[in-house]
């Protein structure tokens, strides 16, 4: 009898050890003294960290064992008195790395589906990244170089470049709806302006519920929701009317853009705090010089929240056009009542007032200004 209890209890035990599941981290660590102690992170659902288990480094690897992961989401590593992280996707299945103490951002991870898809996707954008990085450079030399033709091919490509990536980030999210990936994509897409929220509100109904009450889920839904009521907002675009606007003066004097009009206006949204405006204000001041006589005006609208700060910066760039600003930061009414979410930006109109065309920089707006007033002045 106790045979078969002994049988018995061995039989359970080995039943209850089929049923467990989970997975294991095993690396191989380099620059890691033996001792060291690894932790590993997870992030709660108030998006705070949460350390889930812990290793120690012998003989330059370590494993530890986890149980199945409750949802999709990021885990990651630590590492003692060393700055820097390792992150993952944490799935069930087994994952393998490969860790370097000086170069945390070049460990190899290798694990199963989500983990692989998830760092195809960070390689794919990193390379569409330094491929930007590569023309905005080239374009910078352009417009220095005043070679207008040349930064006009260069925005082109760099405008192509950013489609292709736009269209990367939407078929992957199409095409893998029960990853964490997809969430990732819809994000990032949303956060870049590269998607409406309505497309954006499409993509996401049809994902599981596992996905959407998921951390990155609940907090993608309410970039939708969000973005939705933003979206019903009126926005001026190319074609529209510019919407008239009154606001302060340097001067404390009121004076709107029907005002400020001429033959051909240029609305600029700047601040003294925006570098890339700073940097493109000697361009807009060049341009403003050579047509202002034939018909250019411009109304520059400020995104700053101090008076001192703005006037001092209108006098240092020698902005000698119109003035106005309400002082309020990213909440300045007209920027939001023209949708500008990002500086420089800029509007052109026509005589009439009317939208002709937007964010042009560099010898970009020259070439614009140059057209559309030696036209007129004939």
């Amino acid at each position: 009898m106790k045979r078969i209890a002994l049988l018995v209890t061995i039989i359970l035990l080995a039943a209850c050890k089929k049923e467990e599941k989970g997975y294991s981290i095993t690396a191989d660590v380099a620059g890691f003294e033996d001792g060291t102690v690894v932790y590993v992170n997870a992030i709660s659902q108030s998006n705070r960290p949460v350390i889930i288990d812990s290793a120690t480094i012998q003989q330059g690897q370590f494993r530890v064992d986890l149980p199945t992961p409750e949802s999709s989401d990021f885990n990651y590593l630590t590492f003692k008195d060393t700055p820097g992280n390792v992150l993952f996707l944490a799935e069930n299945n087994p994952v393998k790395m490969t860790v370097y103490k000086d170069s945390m951002r070049s460990s190899i991870i290798e694990g199963g589906i989500e983990n692989k898809l998830f760092f195809n996707y960070v390689n794919a954008i990193k390379s569409f990244g330094e491929e930007k990085v590569k023309l905005n450079n080239q374009y910078q030399v352009a417009s220095k170089l005043n070679e207008a033709d040349k930064a006009l091919r260069i925005a082109s490509q760099r405008e192509q470049l950013i489609e292709e990536e736009k269209q990367f980030r939407k078929d992957l999210a199409d095409k893998n709806t029960t990853s964490l990936v997809s969430v990732m994509a819809l994000t990032d897409l949303l956060n870049l302006k590269a998607i409406k929220a309505k497309e954006a509100k499409e993509k996401f109904d049809v994902l599981p519920d596992t996905l959407k009450t998921s951390r990155l889920g609940k907090n993608l839904d309410r970039l939708i929701t969000n973005a939705v009521a933003i979206s019903s907002q009126k926005r001026i675009d190319i074609g529209s009317e510019a919407e008239d606007f009154s606001a302060p003066t340097p001067e404390g004097k009121k004076l709107s853009l029907k005002e400020s009009m001429g033959k051909i206006t240029i609305i600029d949204f700047w601040a003294s705090w925006c570098k890339p405006c700073r940097m493109e204000n000697p361009n807009v001041v060049r341009v403003y010089n050579k047509y202002h006589n034939k018909g250019l005006n411009i109304i520059g609208v400020s995104l700053d929240k101090k008076q001192e700060s703005w006037t001092k910066a209108i006098a240092d760039d020698n902005l000698e056009w119109n003035h106005v600003s309400n002082l309020q930061f990213w909440q300045e009414p007209i920027a939001r009542a023209y949708g500008v979410r990002s500086i420089p930006a800029t509007f052109i109109l026509d005589e009439n007032g009317n939208v002709i065309a937007k964010n042009l920089r560099g010898p970009a707006l020259e070439k614009k200004i140059s057209e559309l007033l030696d036209e007129k002045s004939l």
